[in-house]
């Protein structure tokens, strides 16, 4: 019965979508939806596989290794020769929630940038023509790039705390 009702509301969601009005920029100039589809593309696409790539940089490590930060202490912090058990489980509880941090400021980039790129369609949907939606670009990438900058200290933060915790733990 289950398996009934969830694919016939599958089929309920299927019907909505075929007939779903098309969005008012389908509906514009072919070029000026090319040129909205390029922008959001470099700019939104771009910030986001930067994003990415500082997310996969900052995450993941073996903190009995090293820590993120820059700095020489960080790195070479004094692990025992032989961590017991509760060191590595605390330690494995830091990286747990230092990592979730970052995946939590990431959902953060992407709301903004959910935001910026929302407002480049509504402005793209009244523009008269491709020439003012690629003039609108650099409105876009000064967003894109506030929204990234803001990510880049939070991730910095984020890695400095994760640092001070592990030392203290590390230490303690």
């Amino acid at each position: 019965m289950k398996k009934s009702l969830s694919l016939s509301a599958m089929a309920v969601a299927a019907s909505l979508v075929v007939t779903a009005p098309a969005p008012a920029f389908a509906q514009q100039d072919p070029q000026t939806t090319a040129a909205m589809a390029k922008i959001l593309g470099d700019v939104i696409g771009n910030t986001i596989r930067k994003a990415a790539e500082d997310v996969r940089a900052n995450t993941g490590i073996d903190p009995l290794t090293r820590g993120y930060g820059d700095d020489g202490n960080a790195a070479s912090a004094p692990v025992p020769t032989n961590p017991s058990d509760d060191l590595r489980r605390e330690l494995a509880t830091l990286n747990a929630a230092h990592d979730q941090a970052i995946t939590t400021h990431l959902e953060d980039l992407h709301g903004e940038l959910e935001k910026a790129e929302l407002e480049f369609q509504n402005f793209a949907e009244r523009a008269d023509n491709a020439d003012e939606v690629r003039d609108r670009r650099d409105s876009l990438q000064t967003r894109a790039d506030s929204a990234y900058e803001k990510f880049t200290r939070n991730i910095a933060a984020e890695n400095a705390r994760f640092d001070e915790k592990r030392a203290a733990i590390l230490q303690g």
